[in-house]
Order: structure tokens, then sequence, then C-alpha cells
């Protein structure tokens, strides 16, 4: 998160899932600075304004499963020109420019400091000579002296005093193993530096020859700092703000301790207002000087949704890794606006509707809806609840697929030509009905109101379905069909796959594909050879969702083939899904939640 040298009401902020927003008014509100997502599925990681380009913005980026880039922007991030060549293929996670020397750039890499010293045109490594330089969180230029820069890696920092040509630590006061997470210079006092790191912060007054920790307060991995006009300490750590009045010698905590504050951004001009970056509850502001924050993310959508579903006209969208800010919000007008109601729940892993009462599976419990607050159910205690399944409620209920087998056919395997199918239609199995919550551990099953545990003799499961009359789980091993009093093992084309009913067919996906079956039938059919992830949506006629690798399909029962969608995000980051009024709502992981119509 960045402030304008020359408007202090002019900010921007990136996000861990490649969003760039701005704000004309000092944060209050907030819009997409050019288009939606301008780099989907990467981190940004720095954003830094060019000292000698005025209104030329940097930034940084990498991605979850490597790589990583650095591009600028001349116009606020409308667009982009990208500035990578040179680069290896892995994470930039830190930049830093060089006031005075136009066109030079340093990029803090897994594998060291790479410079440019043509705007990033090119690049080349620097410390190739210097191996222990790895993994560089961290980068700053001295201000005061421009052939000076600081590189903090995941143990320790190092310095070079020609531009980056020969590098040498410095270490004397900084503990070994202390990663370091941002480098704060005070151009005021030459030399004075502050470094924050998960042990604490550190202050050089000698451009980093000698290090003084300060830990006088209670969280030590802080990943963030900033030094105000007056001389006050803010330190961002993954448990609130903390600031210091006398040069870091004691502290007190300022904002809620359930935030994760990533970055600290304020105006010379404007010192009582405080912003402040957070990991998954978006931009607080203080607008006198710490005294209190409140949350300004207007605008925003780079939120981590972890379940949908519908209970009435009562839409539950569950929020996770947001501090006090995660649990189920409602909409009690399917989407148009939610309520202030609002419970904080730990993460939320699966959401049902069963019986006209909403279950929240939590990694700490079940949660039931009473009215508008959540009570954790005592029969699963703690548990890890991973999974909810629900067979045979009111006709047209969310996550509800059908009860009774019909003559429709199976799926088509995706790519097939119309027509082509997984087997023939089987009779109709025996109606049931039930609630199932998995946890990591074991299954429940509501029985008069109660979760009894099923017994299951076998390793931990891992999906459970509603299938043929029965109740079907898999684990690490295989899959195996339950009855009242036995555990019969089904054969499965691969060890290791997740269930999910649709409609009349049994599916099994993971690492070996996606295959179905026919109920009655003892044919597993492949639908496709690729690693597979199933998202059901509770809807009859578009039941699920197909992920093989970043291919995203839809499944049409009226069609009864998968169809490709389009969806402009990583298919990875899908988490839920569920069908209303005509609309497919897509919950994902740091994008919030995604609409398509359904033509």
């Amino acid at each position: 998160m960045v402030v304008a040298a020359d408007d202090p009401d002019l900010v921007l902020a990136g996000t861990t899932t490649g969003q760039l927003y701005i704000s004309r008014d000092g944060g209050a509100s907030w819009s997409d600075a050019g288009a939606p997502l301008p780099f989907p599925g990467w981190v940004v990681s720095a954003l830094r304004w060019d000292p000698n380009h005025p209104g030329r913005l940097w930034v940084a980026l990498w991605g979850v499963w490597g790589g990583g880039q650095v591009a600028f922007s001349d116009n606020l991030g409308k667009s982009w020109a990208a500035r990578s060549t040179g680069l290896p293929e892995e994470p930039v996670y830190s930049l830093a420019l060089a006031p005075g020397r136009e066109g030079r750039l340093y990029a803090g890499t897994l594998s060291g400091v790479y410079g440019s010293e043509d705007d990033g045109a090119s690049w080349r490594r620097l410390t190739a000579a210097q191996p222990d330089i790895e993994k560089v969180t961290s980068l700053v230029v001295d201000p005061t002296r421009p052939e000076t820069v600081i590189a903090g890696t995941w143990r320790r920092a190092y310095r070079s005093d020609d531009g980056g040509s020969t590098w040498n630590g410095i270490f004397e006061g900084m503990v070994l193993d202390t990663e370091i997470f941002s480098f704060t210079p005070v151009p005021e006092h030459p030399g004075e530096i502050w470094a924050s790191s998960c042990g604490w912060v550190y202050q050089t007054l000698d451009h980093g020859d000698h290090w003084v920790r300060f830990k006088d307060f209670d969280e030590r991995r802080t990943l963030s700092f900033a030094v105000m006009p007056d001389g006050r300490l803010l330190a961002g750590t993954v448990s609130g703000v903390y600031l210091s009045a006398d040069g870091g010698k004691s502290w007190r905590r300022l904002s809620d301790p359930a935030l994760s504050v990533t970055a600290i951004a304020f105006h010379p001009a404007r010192p009582d207002r405080i912003l402040i970056g957070t990991e998954g509850s978006g931009v607080w502001i203080s607008t006198n000087g710490g005294v209190d924050f409140f949350r300004a993310s207007r605008g925003m959508a780079a939120t981590r949704v972890g379940g949908l579903a519908l209970a009435g006209d009562d839409l539950l969208v569950a929020v996770n890794h947001a501090g006090p800010l995660s649990g189920v919000y409602v909409s009690p007008d399917r989407g148009r606006t939610f309520t202030a109601d609002f419970t904080q729940l730990p993460t939320v892993l699966d959401l049902a509707v069963y019986s006209g009462r909403a279950y929240a599976a939590t990694v700490s419990g079940l949660f039931e809806r009473r009215g508008t607050g959540w009570h954790r159910l005592p029969e699963l205690g703690t548990e890890r609840v991973e999974q909810l399944l629900i067979e045979g409620d009111a006709p047209g209920a969310p996550n509800a697929p059908p009860s009774t087998a019909s003559s429709a056919p199976p799926p088509s395997a995706p790519g097939a030509p119309p027509g082509a199918t997984a087997g023939t239609p089987a009779s109709p199995a025996p109606a049931r009905t039930g609630l199932v919550a998995r946890t990591s551990q074991a299954v429940f099953e509501l029985e008069k109101g109660v979760f009894v545990r099923r017994p299951f003799k076998h390793g931990l499961p891992r999906s459970a379905a509603f299938f043929d009359g029965a109740l079907w789980v898999s684990d690490a091993q295989g899959v195996y069909e339950l009855s009242q009093s036995a555990n019969h093992t089904i054969a499965a084309p691969f060890a290791g796959g997740h269930l999910h009913r649709l409609g009349e067919q049994l599916l099994l996906s993971g690492t070996g594909g996606a295959w179905a079956r026919q109920a009655g039938e003892g044919e597993w059919v492949q639908l496709t050879a690729e690693p597979s992830r199933i998202v059901p949506t509770g809807d009859q006629r578009f039941g699920a969702l197909l992920l093989s690798g970043e291919t995203v399909r839809l499944y049409d029962r009226e069609s009864h083939r998968f169809h490709v969608l389009a969806v402009p995000v990583p298919a990875r980051d899908l988490v839920a899904a569920l069908v209303m009024d005509g609309k497919l709502l897509l919950a994902t992981s740091g994008y919030g939640v995604l609409v398509h119509d359904l033509d």
C-alpha cells in the first residue's frame, strides 16, 4: 500500500490475489485501478513509486506455485508494462529503486538480488558470489547513500556500498535466523534505519553496521513498520499494530489483536490519518493518530469465501481468514444487500441447509444457526468438520440432490461427441433422508436431532456421498459402501479419491482423473484422465463443476454434458458454488463471490 507524495488522498493497494485498488479519498473508499484482475493468481509483494519518474508505479509479484514478475504503470494502474526479462522463474518478493540513479532497480528473489540499469528492460544477478543471500524478502536503498543497498533475507541482512557489485553481511546485534520483512529509513536522521522481522524490530544508527533489538511487546512476528513525523513508531504484527512513543523502549497495542498487519501507510501532511493493510481483513484507518481504527474497504472484493448456501431467501456467505471479520454473512434478499447481524466463526469449510436449518462446518466444530447467531453443537466438540452432506431434503433446496434416480443418462466425458455417455440408466434407488457431517476423523449422521457417529472401520475419511440408497465413504486407500451393519469395499479405479453425487451418478475425482458410476452397476467410466476436482452446486440441472488443471466445466443435466466455463480466476481458487435465480455463484479464495449468468 502506497500514498502518493504529492497527494495525501491518493492511495493504491495490492492484494495477495493480484488485484490493484485505488482510493482518491484517503482510503475511505476504493475501486479497481484498471482491469478488475490485472494479475490473477499472483501475490502483489511490493508497490513502489519511482523517485526518478514522478507518477510511475512499480509492482513486484510472486506466484503461489512459483514464478515472479516485475511491471510498471504510468497511469496509476490502468495498464501495466512487464519488465521481467532476465529474471529467473521464481518469486520476486521485494523491490527497491535508487533516487538520483535513473533506470536503476533492485529485485529480491528466491535466489538473491537482481539489478537493472535500464528500467527493468534487462536484469542480472548481483549476488552470485554470495550464495547465502537467498529469499530476499526486503530491500532498501539508503536515502542518503544512493550507492548503498541493503537486502534482508530469511536469515539476516546484507549490504552493498557499490550499487550491488559486492556484498557483506551486517550482522552485529542481529540474531541469526531472523527473517527481515521490511526496512524503514529515517531520512531526517542519516544512518537511521529500522528493520521489522520475525523476531521483533531492530534499529541501526550507522547505516547497518550495528543493530539494536527492541522486543518489549507481546507479538514478535512484525511484518511492517513506520516512523511517524513526530518520532512515534508503529509496528505492524500478526496480532495488531503497536505504538512506541519513547523510541522503542515501551510499546502498547492500538488495534484489534485479530488483525494481521502487512502494511502501514501515511502521508506527512496528514499524520493523524494512518492506513493499515491486513491479511484478509482489508484496509483499516485511524483518523486520530491511532487512538482507534475502523474498517475502510468499501469497493474491495478481495475476500476469501469458504462456502455458500441458500436458506429460503437468506443467502449465506462464509468469509474466512479475515481476522475479526471471519464468519457467515447473511443477505435477506438473495444477495442484493447484507444485514449487520454477524457472528464471528472459525474458518468455515462447508455450509449446508437441512430441514430449514443452516449448518456451518468449521475447523473447530459444527455450528447451527439459531436466529441471527451460530451455536456449536456439542456432539462433535471442536473437531475439524470438513464436509456437510444432505440427502432427500425439501425439493429444490440448495445442496440437496434428487432423492431418487431417474431415467436421465449419465454425464458424457469432457470433449466426447454428443450422446456419448458413461453407461445406461439404472432403476430408482430407495429414497432416504439424512444429514451427514464428515470430520477429519469420523463420519456423523443426524438422528432424532442428535449427531451420531457412524461405524467406519477403515482409514481416515476423505469424502462421503449419498448414492444408490446408501452412504459411501472414501479414504486414502479405497471406496466403501456403508450399510447399517457392514462396510463393503468397492473396487475403485484409483486410491485416495473424493466422492460426489451428481444426480443418478457417483463421481470419483482426484489425482487419477474423474470417473462416473451408474446406480446399480459395478462399472466405472472415465470422464478425464487429468487430475480433477469436483465442486457441487446443489442444483438439479447444473449439478457440479469439474475442475481439471485450469479447465473449468459445468455439468448440464439437460444435455448430459460438461461444458467449458470461462472463469477469470485460476481454477485452483474456486472453493464452492451455488446456483440461484438463473445465476452461478462461485466462492473463491481471495476474489470474493463471482457471478455467472446461466443463459
